[in-house]
C-alpha cells in the first residue's frame, strides 16, 4: 500500500530536519511502503549533502548528545514487593491502551489508529518483514543463522506485527508482552496465519514469560516503555536463560539530558495512562551481560528515537 501524506511529512522531519511542501508531498504518494520510501530518502541528494555537511563540520549526523555530557540519574535496583507493584503499573497502562488503540500503541501514525486501521492494516502488518529482516542480517553478520538458533522469543510481541514473520524463520517461537488485550490480538493474528509454532505467553514478574532455556532473544521499540526496574529485571532474566552460543538482539534508549528516574516519585505520583518513555543506562546493560556470561557483538547508535533521545541497538552473545 502506497505510503500516505502523514509518512511522507514525518520523513521530511526526520531525515531533511525540515517541512515538505505540498508539491513534495504530493511527489513521494506514490511509494509503495515505508522501507522503500526510508531507503530512497537515505539516498537522496539533499539527506547525502547534509550528512557531507555535518562531517565537514565536524559535528554529529543524528543530533546525539556529545560525548561530555554527565551522568544521569537512575534508580534501578529495588526490592521484589516494589518490583511488583511496578510490573502491575505498567500492565494495567498497557493492557488499557491495548484495548482502546492496539496498533496505534505499537506504531504511532494517525494511520494506525482504531478509526482508521481497518483501511491500513495491511500496510500495519508488511511492516514487521523489515524488523524480521533486521534480526536476519545481524545474525548473517555474525556468521550465524536461524539454524543455529532454533528456539527464539520475541519480547514485546504487541499484535503480531512481526511475530509471523520470525514463526517463518524459527523452529519455535515464544511471543511475550504484558498487555493481555494485545496478546489476545496476537493469537488472533498467528491463528490466521497458521503459525502452529507459536507460543504466547503474558509477561509478569518475576519471570516475565521467561522460564525455559532459549537461543535468541529480540525485542524492539518495546523495554523503554518500562521503568528502568523492570528494563533491568527483564534483561538480567533474559542473559541468566540465554543458552550457550545463543544471541540477544535488542533496541533501548540509554540516555536524555537531565533525566533522572526515582522509584518513589515515580509510585508516589498519579498513573500517567499514555505511553512512557524511559532510559536504562549503557554502563547498567553491560553490567548485566557480563554477570551472565555474554559479550557484545555490536552496540549500534540507532534511530528508533527521535533528539535527543539516545537509543541503541545492542547485540550479545553467551559464551559457550
Amino acid at each position: 500500500m502506497p505510503v500516505t501524506r502523514e509518512d511522507t511529512a514525518a520523513a521530511y522531519r526526520m531525515f531533511l530536519g525540515r517541512e515538505a511542501s505540498e508539491h513534495e508531498t504530493n511527489a513521494w504518494l506514490h511509494v509503495p511502503t515505508l522501507a522503500d520510501l526510508r531507503r530512497l530518502f537515505i539516498a537522496s541528494a539533499e539527506f547525502q549533502s547534509g550528512l557531507a555537511r555535518a562531517a565537514a563540520e565536524g559535528r554529529s549526523t543524528h543530533n546525539r548528545p556529545s560525548c561530555d555530557v554527565p551522568a544521569i540519574s537512575v534508580e534501578w535496583e529495588t526490592d521484589a514487593d516494589t518490583q511488583a507493584r511496578l510490573v502491575e503499573r505498567v500492565a494495567q497502562t498497557w493492557t488499557a491502551i491495548g484495548r482502546e488503540e492496539p496498533h496505534w500503541s505499537v506504531l504511532s501514525s494517525e494511520a494506525f489508529k482504531s478509526e482508521n486501521i481497518e483501511q491500513n492494516s495491511g500496510r500495519f502488518y508488511e511492516s514487521g518483514a523489515d524488523d524480521a529482516h533486521l534480526v536476519m542480517a545481524i545474525l548473517a553478520r555474525c556468521g550465524l543463522s536461524s539454524v543455529d538458533l532454533p528456539r527464539a522469543v520475541e519480547y514485546g510481541c504487541g499484535v503480531g506485527r512481526v511475530t509471523s514473520y520470525l514463526a517463518d524463520a524459527f523452529s519455535e517461537l515464544v511471543g511475550i508482552d504484558i498487555s493481555e488485550s494485545h496478546l489476545a490480538l496476537a493469537k488472533e493474528r498467528v491463528t490466521r496465519n497458521g503459525c502452529n509454532n507459536v507460543r504466547l505467553v503474558l509477561a509478569r514478574a518475576p519471570d516475565f514469560g521467561m522460564v525455559a532455556p532459549f537461543d535468541l532473544w529480540f525485542s524492539y521499540i518495546v523495554l523503554q516503555h518500562n521503568p528502568p526496574p523492570i528494563i533491568a529485571l527483564v534483561l538480567r532474566k533474559m542473559f541468566s536463560l540465554l543458552a550457550p552460543g545463543g544471541v540477544a538482539i535488542f533496541q533501548v534508549t540509554t540516555y536524555l539530558p537531565g533525566y533522572h528516574f526515582s522509584v518513589a516519585e515515580y509510585l508516589g505520583a498519579p498513573m500517567a495512562g499514555t505511553i512512557e518513555v524511559h532510559c536504562l543506562p549503557q554502563q547498567v546493560i553491560f553490567q548485566l551481560a557480563h554477570d551472565s556470561g555474554c559479550v557484545p557483538l555490536e552496540a549500534r547508535e540507532d534511530l528508533a528515537m527521535g533528539y535527543p533521545w539516545l537509543s541503541n541497538l545492542f547485540i550479545f552473545q553467551k559464551q559457550k
